[in-house]
């Protein structure tokens, strides 16, 4: 099938196998693309992004939701993967383990609930002995404090914005010295 790109500015929808059918989706691309712009959300807060920015974009029969965001969320997770590692090496172009954000646990307020751990979803914490515990600090995504709000004995802290904004800038500089 050849597209008419000289007179239909639309792109060609990419498809998707929804339940038996292959279902072309347009603008599947953007569509993921704003979910990834909350790709440390709770799963549940991502689902729908994708399912709001499928239906403002595709007519989805309210029967076929589900089907429709199953095999949508399939491609996301796909392409989360990716983005998460190429996230996980560098930050604004600064190698990621030269850069001292990750969260740190005060053992002493930590009691042992282990809401961070099923909260992240990026493996930064692990539950041992009654604790949780940051066991892969540069995995944590900079700039990103949610986990902290997740914990009901305030027990987790991270650098300020402040703090980060000037080690990022003395990082940039130093890179750019070369």
């Amino acid at each position: 099938m050849t597209w008419l790109s000289d007179c239909y500015s639309k792109p060609p929808p990419r498809s998707l196998k929804v339940g038996s059918e292959v279902i072309g989706i347009a603008g599947i691309s953007e569509i993921v693309g704003v979910a990834l712009e909350n790709f440390d959300a709770p799963d549940e807060d991502v689902k729908q992004v994708l399912l709001t920015e499928l239906k403002k974009r595709n007519y989805v029969p309210s029967s076929e939701e589900k089907a429709y965001l199953k095999s949508l969320w399939k491609e996301f997770e796909k392409v989360r993967e990716v983005h998460r590692e190429s996230v996980e090496e560098t930050h604004q172009g600064i190698p990621r383990n030269e850069i001292p954000w990750f969260p740190k646990i005060d053992v002493s307020r930590c009691e042992g609930c282990s809401s961070c751990v099923e909260f992240c979803s990026q493996n930064v914490f692990a539950f041992f002995e009654g604790k949780s515990q940051v066991v892969r600090p540069q995995n944590c995504i900079v700039g990103k404090s949610s986990c902290r709000d997740f914990c009901p004995d305030n027990a987790i802290s991270f650098p300020t914005r402040s703090q980060l904004k000037e080690t990022l800038s003395e990082l940039k500089c130093k890179l750019s010295q070369g």
